[in-house]
């Protein structure tokens, strides 16, 4: 059903050419979702012409290790967690690669879950994705858990806490990074801005001692409405080496009606590791961090604005 070429004009020399930056030749199968709503549709075979109906219909036929590519079109709407578990199978957007990918997988029916997608694979792909996950229940929600290692992620948007009552729970998060670590974040949205965030739940979160993971030019925003929430949270020995943040825009919306926050990062003074801030700034923060290894060099607009590794604290 898969197949390794596309028919209607959208390679170049038999080579994809989606995205920002185009992606790599991948020499397995293909297989395209797009969800179809209207009663009587047949299931789709998974080509550009007849798409599958689902994620699972898909991931059901791609083999670990095989490099077979997802082209998601579209919003696909799922009642449990997405578990991307086969190493070396890529997850693409077909769509504009926007601040708001309309690429999407999105929450939905009666029954609370979490996360809405469980990423324990490793090697793979992750592009012009969205993901928006959020349910009016009053339990810690995540919406993208990266558990896997050597994962690349490029214009992916994780938008959890999209309820009011999910975003009131302190252990709500848009993203974790746990296992392997050795993940690129680039150009990615971490955080949602639409729903207000008044406790102490974070955009992010670094666990078990994940290694050596890279942001780069990612923005991370919410809207808050009191001094506790954050943008980047990391507990006692939540990570290992680094967190590398390169360009990256960490953003309360306080010219928007929000309220500023204590800190935009709050690590554990036995974090494990250093998160690091290149080039980037804080809006609506009183300080870019206030505890913990949180180091800053290049153009950071604080009190102190330049140097090699100054303490954020």
């Amino acid at each position: 059903m898969g197949f390794t070429n596309f028919p209607n004009g959208i390679t170049s020399l038999g080579i994809p050419t989606f995205g920002t930056g185009g992606i790599p030749p991948f020499t397995g199968n293909y297989f395209f979702v797009e969800e179809v709503t209207t009663a009587g549709v047949a299931a789709g075979q998974g080509t550009a012409q007849s798409p599958f109906n689902t994620l699972d219909q898909a991931l059901a036929q791609c083999v670990a290790g095989n490099n077979d590519v997802v082209f998601l079109i579209g919003t696909v709407h799922v009642t449990a967690t997405v578990a991307w578990s086969k190493n070396n199978t890529h997850l693409i957007g077909l769509c504009a690669p926007s601040d708001n990918d309309r690429a999407r997988i999105s929450a939905s029916g009666a029954t609370v879950f979490t996360p809405l997608v469980n990423v324990t694979a490793s090697g793979c792909i992750f592009m012009d994705i969205a993901t928006f996950h959020g349910f009016a229940n009053a339990s810690a929600q995540i919406c993208w858990a990266e558990a896997g290692g050597r994962n690349f992620y490029q214009g992916c948007q994780f938008l959890g806490m999209g309820n009011a009552t999910a975003a009131a729970q302190t252990g709500g998060r848009s993203l974790t990074i746990a296992g392997s670590g050795e993940n690129k974040f680039y150009d990615c949205t971490i955080g949602l801005d639409t729903i207000s965030r008044g406790v102490a739940n974070a955009s992010l979160e670094l666990l078990s001692a994940t290694p050596r993971n890279v942001m780069r030019g990612c923005i991370f925003q919410m809207l808050a409405s009191a001094s506790t929430p954050l943008h980047i949270t990391v507990g006692s020995g939540g990570m290992d080496r680094y967190l590398l943040l390169d360009k990256c825009s960490m953003i309360n919306c306080v010219d928007s009606g929000g309220s500023t926050i204590s800190a935009a990062i709050v690590a554990n003074a036995s974090a494990g590791g250093t998160v690091l801030v290149q080039d980037g700034f804080s809006v609506g923060a009183t300080a870019i961090a206030t505890t913990g290894p949180v180091r800053g060099t290049g153009n950071i607009p604080t009190a102190t604005t330049s140097g090699i590794a100054i303490a954020l604290t």
